[in-house]
């Protein structure tokens, strides 16, 4: 088919808000498809979840058998609530949360068609661009806090927004309850984001500094009354020293250990241009104007939260998410009114990216394979190359801006996917988790040698905690458990001498091992019955060359 007859090809009529999540739908399903749940952060998270689940827990969250201080309890609720009705598969689980993230789509349009109706034409193409920026992208499918966050964030900024330009109460409840839900979240950081956005509003709308204080004042009471309403009845159901946590340690404990983490305060500099491409790589960043309202909202939005993470020693790439909808309200102000000239001026380049991405992907097996380890891959996912391929064909002639901000999110899906066969074998604790199981179900002791991190609660749906053992609590919890099982890996607990493998399980650069005393009269029916994936004594450079699922010798 020629680019003539391409161009002619009709495209479904579709606003530029419901062909984004239209499309961010797909992708999320893709990914949670095709790709395991990842260590540490995921696994923990719905292990959290599972746990309150099964012992219907819902003021205190629980990791393996102790109450869970770390975050507090939203995302573990919808969890729940995706349980409930949908029940407990696998999918269900791992969607509720991405799925929520989709209203961040909708709340950024209507930010901007409450407050600045004069920016609309230009600020339509916003939630394109944000789902086109790489750490979005690489985030959206997964079940962590930060776009959960993010969407609380938008929620309360809209309120701030239609107090700004209309005034009246229901505009502070609504910003409040966002902030609520914000704190319920992920705690305090809501803060962080919201507060110089409440605090600029008589720089960002013609309001005086006494819509300020009403949001400072009333919104802020609502939303520490909805933090309150979860965090009293968990401070006394938890015990003293989760009270502590939650009400003390989520403030200032929060900041002070942040500082115990050095990482030098430019580490977002060079992060920043990778977060927000492929928009880092055009001029749409240096067009907006302050003297336009819309602008100083997402300067606000940006700046200063970036500022303070920069001076916080502790530091990690998704604090940077809740300021990317702003990131892409600024860029979006760069687009002339109608968007149309998007591809013409500064989006041709991108409309040919998925050119530079096909021979990757032709490639992606023996890439993995050689650098990797990993074998052996198949050729289907040769076939990823089409998909990019195909939209590049269509997008090119077309000349659709909409079809454009899609390219990029597409071609990374596509990427990401196609680093599956690594993903499985380095990161998916799945096969072990299920040996747990089995041995649970035996009525088999197992115990955890190091700090647990409820990585195998929720893979392997196990009904009851695992023992954490230190070093020297090996020996004794073996001579109270001959039968028993121990789990380790490389860098928790060296190979006992009176001590053996009966399974292995790649996991990054290191192997976890499931370890049982000296053979005896029941490990040869064990194996019979659940064949190791790994088996025996192997070094490293063995393990890699051994693929998951076969047997050992």
């Amino acid at each position: 088919m020629s680019k003539h007859s391409l161009s002619k090809l009709p495209l479904p009529h579709l606003t530029p808000l419901t062909t984004v999540m239209l499309a961010a739908a797909l992708l999320i399903i893709v990914r949670v498809a095709s790709t395991p749940l990842m260590p540490i952060d995921e696994t923990r998270y719905l292990g959290v979840a599972w746990e309150m689940w099964q012992h219907h827990l819902w003021l205190v969250p629980q990791l393996n058998g102790e109450p869970y201080a770390h975050k507090p309890p939203l995302l573990f609720w919808l969890i729940h609530l995706a349980w409930a009705i949908f029940g407990t598969d696998d999918p269900v689980g791992r969607l509720a949360v991405p799925l929520v993230g989709l209203l961040s789509y909708p709340l950024l349009v209507a930010i901007v068609r409450v407050g600045f109706p004069q920016s609309v034409a230009q600020a339509r193409w916003a939630p394109g661009l944000l789902l086109g920026m790489t750490l979005w992208s690489v985030f959206l499918p997964l079940s962590m806090f930060d776009i959960l966050l993010t969407t609380c964030l938008l929620l309360a900024v809209l309120g701030l927004v239609g107090l700004a330009r209309y005034g009246g109460t229901g505009w502070v409840v609504m910003s409040g309850v966002g902030l609520g839900l914000g704190l319920l979240a992920k705690g305090p950081v809501i803060l962080l984001y919201w507060l110089p956005l409440a605090l600029g509003i008589g720089w960002w709308s013609p309001r005086s500094l006494g819509a300020s204080a009403m949001a400072l004042c009333g919104s802020g009471t609502i939303g520490l009354a909805m933090g309150l309403a979860w965090a009293l009845p968990a401070a006394q159901a938890g015990g003293a020293d989760y009270a502590r946590d939650i009400l003390w340690g989520q403030f200032a404990g929060r900041v002070s250990h942040s500082f115990a983490h050095a990482r030098p305060w430019y580490w977002y500099l060079p992060l920043i241009p990778l977060a927000l491409f492929p928009w880092s790589m055009t001029s749409l960043w240096w067009r907006p104007r302050l003297t336009s309202r819309l602008a100083r909202l997402a300067l606000l939005g940006v700046l200063p939260a970036v500022l303070v993470l920069s001076l916080i020693s502790g530091k990690q790439a998704h604090y940077l998410i809740p300021t990317l909808p702003f990131a892409a309200l600024w860029i979006s102000l760069g687009l002339p009114g109608k968007g149309q000239p998007l591809l013409a001026s500064h989006g041709r380049w991108l409309r040919h990216m998925p050119w530079l991405a096909v021979p990757l992907l032709l490639v992606m097996p023996e890439l993995l394979q050689t650098l990797g380890g990993v074998t052996p891959v198949h050729n289907g996912y040769r076939a990823l190359a089409l998909v990019p391929l195909l939209l590049a064909m269509i997008a090119a002639p077309q000349r659709s801006s909409r079809l454009a901000l899609l390219v990029w999110p597409v071609t990374l899906t596509c990427l990401l996917v196609s680093t599956r066969p690594l993903l499985t074998q380095r990161y998916d604790l799945t096969p072990l988790a299920q040996r747990l199981h089995q041995l649970e179900t035996r009525g088999t002791p197992v115990a955890y040698a190091g700090r647990y991190a409820d990585q195998f609660q929720y893979l392997g749906r196990l009904q009851r905690p695992l023992v954490e053992l230190e070093d020297d609590e090996v020996d004794r919890w073996w001579a109270s458990h001959p039968n028993g099982r121990i789990v380790t890996s490389d860098d928790q607990l060296p190979l006992p001498e009176n001590a053996t493998a009966v399974l292995y399980q790649p996991y990054r650069g290191k192997t976890y091992r499931l370890l049982k005393l000296a053979p005896d009269e029941r490990s040869a029916s064990e194996t019979e019955a659940n064949p190791p994936l790994l088996s025996g004594r192997r070094s490293k450079a063995q393990l890699q060359s051994i693929p998951m699922g076969v047997s050992g010798a």
